[in-house]
C-alpha cells in the first residue's frame, strides 16, 4: 500500500531541511494523497522538451512492460526519450524534479553519457563520464555575479565564504541542487554531507528574478557553459562543497563557531 505522502511531505520530508524549499514551490501545489504515479510525474514535465534525436521526454514505470527493456538506462532515453522511474522510490522521485527543473542540461548530459559510452562501455568510466556521474548524483550549481567567490570555494576559503559573505547569499550568490542523490541524502543530514560544485556566473539581474524563472534561466546557462567549454571532460571544473556550511540549509551553520569543523570543511591540501 502507498504510504500517505502528506505527512511524510509537509511535516517530515520537506521541513527536514531548507535544502527542500526549491522543492516546495512544486509540491505544495500538487494535491497529492500518496505517493506520486508515473501520470504525475508526466503532468510536470514540458510537453515542448525533446532529447538529442528530437524524440519528447516520457517516463515508464521501470518494472511493469518497460519499452526497449535490452536498452541501458541513459541508452533508452537518447534513443526513445523514455526515462525508466521507479514509483514509491525517493531517488527517482527526485530525479524527476531535476529533470522538471534542469531539462536542458539533463539532455546535454545524456548526450554526453552516450558519447562517452562509446568511447569505452561497460562499468569502468572514462574521465567524462566519471565527471559527468559526479555531477548529475552530486552536483549543486554555485552561481553568482562575483567571479572572486568561484575562487574562495575552489580554494577552500570557507570563511570568505560562508561568513563573511553570509549577507551576499541569496542576493549576490545561490546554490542550487542539481545531484539527485543529494536531495536523497538530505533525507537525514550528516556532518560530512558533501557536494561537487559547479560554479556559473551570472549577471545581477538574475537574482531579482522567481525562483522558478532563475531555474529556467540557469539550466540554459549551465547546459550552453558545458558545451561551449567542454566543463565536464574530466573533474577539474567541480569542486568539494560542504553542503551544511550553506547559509540557511542547516540551522547550526548560523554559529560562525560550525565552520572552525576541520575535518568537515577542511583546508586545501
Amino acid at each position: 500500500m502507498a504510504k500517505n505522502i502528506i505527512n511524510q511531505y509537509d511535516h517530515d520530508f520537506l521541513s527536514r531541511s531548507a535544502l527542500f524549499s526549491d522543492l516546495a514551490l512544486i509540491i505544495k501545489s500538487k494535491n497529492w494523497r500518496e505517493w506520486p504515479t508515473i501520470p504525475d510525474f508526466m503532468d510536470l514535465i514540458s510537453k515542448d522538451i525533446k532529447n538529442a534525436a528530437g524524440r519528447p521526454l516520457t517516463m515508464h514505470h521501470q518494472y511493469q512492460n518497460l519499452p526497449n527493456p535490452e536498452m541501458g538506462y541513459e541508452e533508452r532515453i537518447f534513443k526513445t526519450g523514455v526515462i525508466s522511474t521507479r514509483e514509491q522510490n525517493w531517488h527517482d522521485f527526485f530525479n524527476v524534479f531535476i529533470w522538471i527543473f534542469f531539462p536542458h542540461t539533463k539532455i546535454l548530459l545524456n548526450q554526453l553519457h552516450m558519447q562517452e559510452l562509446s568511447v569505452q562501455e561497460g562499468k569502468k568510466r572514462t574521465p567524462g563520464r566519471d565527471a559527468i556521474t559526479h555531477l548529475d548524483e552530486s552536483g549543486v550549481i554555485i552561481v553568482s555575479n562575483n567571479s572572486a567567490v568561484f575562487d574562495e570555494l575552489k580554494e577552500h576559503q570557507w570563511q570568505d565564504v560562508f561568513v563573511r559573505r553570509r549577507e551576499q547569499w541569496w542576493n549576490s550568490i545561490a546554490a542550487y541542487v542539481f545531484g539527485h542523490g543529494l536531495y536523497e541524502k538530505a533525507l537525514n543530514p550528516f556532518i560530512g554531507f558533501t557536494g561537487k560544485a559547479f560554479c556559473v556566473l551570472v549577471d545581477e539581474e538574475f537574482f531579482l528574478q522567481d525562483k522558478l524563472a532563475q531555474y529556467t534561466r540557469l539550466d540554459r546557462l549551465l547546459a550552453e557553459k558545458i558545451e561551449r567549454e567542454n566543463s565536464l571532460k574530466d573533474s577539474q571544473k567541480l569542486s568539494p562543497l560542504p553542503l551544511l556550511g550553506v547559509p540557511g540549509w542547516y540551522h547550526e551553520n548560523i554559529n560562525p563557531d560550525f565552520y572552525n569543523n576541520k575535518d568537515y570543511f577542511r583546508p586545501l591540501r
